[in-house]
């Protein structure tokens, strides 16, 4: 199975205004992400043959045609129209123009530069060994906060890794005390489709489930689509939704050894 990265990229955010053209660090944050994606494919170059940046900006695109030109890198930006409603959409556009030869895409969050490498490298064999229509990743929960955070989503897995439901909500629910039986599990917002099963979602409208608990996944479950969710050992970094995301990888960055 061949797959390819593609990076879903708005330039405006409602809790960082641009965050994506942020560079505090010398480079745009969508930059690092794509130096992230590209040393995926060179991690894994039998299984991801390419990585690109799916805009809705100009400006966007020069970053990353820059950062491609300066340092070499086999990534590529593409101008996708700027009304579309989610991610998914605008990937699915840039999945269109497309090789022949890509079996899945992957989902990458601009905004998600510090997600290891390893933790993306396993999806593709576990979709292929799962037959899922699409893959994701998920971790243990550990703590009552976590459980009850509505801005985490929260996973319920049948056998095999097959996600049965995704909420807001504290789920499963916990009657009595006791052990967390079966243990909770936090989602992390990446998504490998097969290109067949991206096509088939993106022209499927958004179901009650979506539309109440606002999780554009559960418009696949709802339509009978597999999802199978691949489990972390621990949760990895998140991604960079606000100032202080910013501002902690900014520093994060800064203490790295050069």
């Amino acid at each position: 199975m061949r797959a390819a990265i593609i990076i879903p990229a708005r330039l405006e955010s409602s809790r960082l205004p641009g965050k994506l053209l942020l560079a505090e660090t010398g480079q745009p944050l969508i930059c690092h992400t794509a130096i992230m994606a590209a040393s995926v494919m060179a991690a894994a170059p039998g299984i991801f043959i390419e990585v690109m940046v799916a805009a809705d900006h100009p400006e966007l695109v020069e970053a990353v045609d820059k950062l491609a030109r300066e340092k070499g890198l086999a990534v590529r930006a593409m101008l996708t129209r700027s009304d579309h409603q989610s991610g998914s959409d605008r990937i699915a556009e840039a999945a269109e123009r497309l090789g022949a030869d890509i079996d899945a895409v992957l989902n990458l969050q601009g905004d998600e530069p510090e997600l290891p490498p390893e933790n993306v490298i396993g999806l593709v064999d576990f979709m292929a060994r799962s037959g899922a229509d699409i893959a994701t990743l998920v971790y243990p929960v550990t703590s009552e906060a976590e459980r009850g955070n509505p801005a985490l989503v929260k996973a319920v897995l049948g056998a095999g890794g097959r996600t049965l439901y995704f909420s807001r909500s504290d789920i499963p629910f916990r009657r009595g005390e006791g052990p967390w039986t079966p243990p909770a599990y936090g989602h992390v917002g990446i998504y490998l489709y097969r290109r067949e099963s991206l096509k088939l979602f993106v022209s499927l409208p958004p179901g009650n489930l979506e539309r109440t608990e606002k999780l554009e996944q559960l418009r696949a479950l709802e339509n009978g689509m597999s999802i199978y969710a691949l489990v972390l050992e621990k949760q990895p970094p998140k991604g960079i939704d606000t100032r202080e995301d910013y501002d902690g990888f900014v520093r994060r960055w800064r203490e790295m050894p050069v």
